[in-house]
């Protein structure tokens, strides 16, 4: 009798993008209280969260439709916090003085821009570049990314920081416009001053100096 064939694992039912992203997004609160309880707080804390949200995004096609998305989510973050004890953390996010003037705003709203940019900026990258930087936020090891790719492992760490580099440069393009539009409008106008001719000449009659 020939042996039973191996029961077949069924792939997992994807989320449309836009609905993925609009679900991630809601967690974003207790995520960033997760990190904060995680991490202490602080910069640690934004780095984490920026990170995790990454990490759930690149990977969201392995996400199932139908399961929480919350515990899956905090899975990811605590997945993340400890590989980065383990070793240095993977920085996709914007630069310290991009991030200081973004997290002026609203913090969901912050983080779907960063979002959309960093998908954005991510396309963007060359080929092998992304391919590296992908790898890198889901926790790959040197030595593993570079045996997927077929390459030297000090030839994958160049493109993950080349890669890195460029994706923060990106961001930190696309987002600049922004926050320039934003100060702008926040910034009152000049005072303006009418023309010489124009303006009212005081009555100095009766009134004494001195």
């Amino acid at each position: 009798m020939p042996p039973a064939a191996p029961a077949r694992v069924p792939l997992p039912i994807a989320m449309p993008d836009d609905e993925f992203g609009a679900a991630l997004l809601e967690q974003a609160a207790a995520l960033s209280a997760y990190a904060r309880r995680l991490t202490g707080g602080g910069a640690d804390a934004d780095d984490l969260l920026q990170d995790t949200m990454l990490r759930c995004w690149t990977a969201r096609a392995s996400f199932t439709a139908g399961t929480s998305l919350a515990a899956w989510a905090r899975t990811v973050m605590k997945n993340s916090f400890l590989t980065g004890r383990r070793r240095a953390r993977f920085h996709a996010d914007l630069p310290e003085d991009a991030r200081d003037r973004m997290l002026k705003v609203d913090e969901t709203q912050s983080l779907a821009i960063w979002l959309r940019d960093t998908d954005w900026a991510l396309g963007e990258l060359p080929p092998h570049q992304r391919e590296a930087v992908l790898l890198a936020s889901q926790g790959v090891s040197i030595e593993d990314g570079a045996a997927q790719l077929g390459i030297a492992a000090g030839t994958f760490k160049s493109r993950i920081a080349r890669g890195r580099t460029r994706l923060r440069a990106l961001i930190e393009e696309r987002s600049t416009p922004l926050l320039a539009d934003r100060t702008d409008r926040d910034t009152p106008p000049p005072a303006v001053k009418r023309p010489i001719h124009l303006r009212k000449k005081r009555d100095w009659r009766g009134v004494k100096i001195g």
